[in-house]
């Protein structure tokens, strides 16, 4: 029997958790829970009766001889499982990949890819068992392949006349110099083999695939390195752009520099079919806000989603909050509980890293930024305990919330959580609770 983990991150009914953060708790277990991949995969691939769900298409459930999938990212496990409940043994085979081993429990075969920068050598069995499982489907079979950020350093090989390693450092010359998150994604999508770029699905010519993805907030074409999307000319253009921005234009061999040229004729061709975003970086603000709005607080949205580095992204957020507050003074007669804004965000990283030092420079930075006794500032991952065990998922900085709370408000503290089940991305909340009454 399959246990709690991963497809109940919290027990229902658990009571609103104690400690000295309370509201950020509340706000944190929202998140993730609206965030769980295996829930968002099983409302999106489920038996009805007779009929298949699959995304957005209903298919009769006799209509597939097999159902073949691949399974990548930090929620590899729980994509998995939530697939093997739709529909059973009708799941006949199917590869793993991601920074978690695959769960005992999990009939499938797999490989354990840590978090780091794309161009590990240990992508060249993932993409080898990928495209081995999609050769061999024919059009009566089905092809699920399950996406989650985390994808990207598993997909993606080094181009020719480069190896793993080079590879890895011109991505991280590259976001040194500037190149941002996405852009690091663009370049290993556009630059990189193996099973980017929309490889994996020319691999796959006659079955029919679905594709369903948990998106951090960079798009679903560059997940992964877009394993299913054929590489547009306009992408060519962009990699080309972000390389002589920062710099790079003559670090790449001269045959990549020609295969970048919008009319190089270097095509990916690939089944016409639409991929199913199944969790994204706003069901988890929505949650996390809802959550804090019935404690009784008013909530705000600072931003959608922070794209910078943590230390700017620290100082943005805390100015936003500021400006909210100004427009909603707090007093001890407001018929609040306090002021909460929010916003998600990817600290700038490319995907796959491990965001606990971000997470780490994000606080320390809030830290010096704090402006008033009263507030806290919290970060948490949606990933969970991944990477480097120094970093907790998730932190706080600044008063407590409990007023009952003995703690030292000049350091960070942990909130903990069950392992990953998804990754949507950071949340960080700012809380400003009324003032008591004099």
């Amino acid at each position: 029997m399959i246990g709690q983990f991963p497809w109940e991150p919290f027990p229902p009914g658990e009571p609103d958790p104690k400690g000295p953060d309370p509201v950020h708790s509340i706000a944190y277990r929202a998140a993730v829970t609206a965030g769980d991949a295996y829930h968002a995969v099983r409302l999106a691939f489920r038996r009805d009766g007779g009929t298949l769900r699959i995304g957005n298409r209903f298919v009769p459930e006799g209509r597939y001889r097999e159902v073949a999938f691949l399974a990548v990212g930090n929620a590899a496990n729980s994509m998995t499982l939530a697939a093997l409940h739709a529909v059973g043994n009708r799941l006949t085979q199917g590869f793993l990949a991601g920074p978690e081993p695959v769960d005992p429990e999990l009939p499938f075969r797999g490989t354990e890819i840590p978090p780091g920068w794309p161009g590990t050598p240990a992508a060249a069995p993932l993409v080898q068992a990928a495209q081995e499982i999609a050769a061999d489907l024919t059009e009566q079979d089905l092809f699920l392949v399950l996406l989650s950020p985390g994808a990207l350093r598993a997909f993606a090989e080094p181009p020719v006349g480069m190896t793993p390693e080079e590879f890895a450092a011109l991505l991280q010359r590259a976001h040194t110099g500037g190149a941002t998150g996405r852009e690091v994604g663009l370049l290993a999508r556009v630059l990189g083999t193996g099973a980017v770029g929309g490889r994996l699905a020319a691999a796959s010519p006659k079955a029919d695939v679905a594709t369903l993805i948990v998106e951090r907030g960079d798009g679903s074409a560059v997940l992964g390195g877009g394993p299913m999307h054929p590489i547009d000319p306009n992408e060519r253009t962009q990699a080309r752009a972000v390389l002589a921005r920062v710099g790079l234009s003559d670090a790449v061999p001269a045959t990549v520099r020609d295969s970048l040229a919008p009319d190089s004729g270097r095509t990916t061709p690939a089944p016409a079919h639409r991929p199913v975003v199944v969790a994204t970086p706003a069901d988890a603000l929505r949650a996390a806000a809802d959550s804090v709005f019935d404690k009784g607080w008013t909530v705000r949205l600072a931003f959608l989603e922070l794209r910078d580095p943590p230390e700017v992204a620290a100082g943005r957020m805390l100015d936003a909050s500021e400006t909210l507050l100004a427009g909603e003074p707090l007093t001890p007669e407001s018929r609040t509980k306090g002021l909460a804004t929010f916003a998600m965000t990817t600290l700038g990283l490319p995907e796959g890293m491990d965001e606990g030092p971000g997470l780490g420079a994000y606080l320390a930075r809030a830290g010096e930024l704090v402006r008033r006794r009263e507030m806290s500032v919290g970060l948490f991952r949606t990933a969970g305990g991944i990477g480097a065990p120094t970093f907790p998922p998730g932190a706080v900085i600044g008063s407590p919330t409990d007023p009952d709370a003995r703690t030292l408000v000049d350091r960070a503290r942990a909130l903990r959580m069950r392992r990953g089940v998804t990754d949507v991305g950071c949340l960080t909340v700012v809380l400003y609770p009324r003032p008591e009454p004099v």
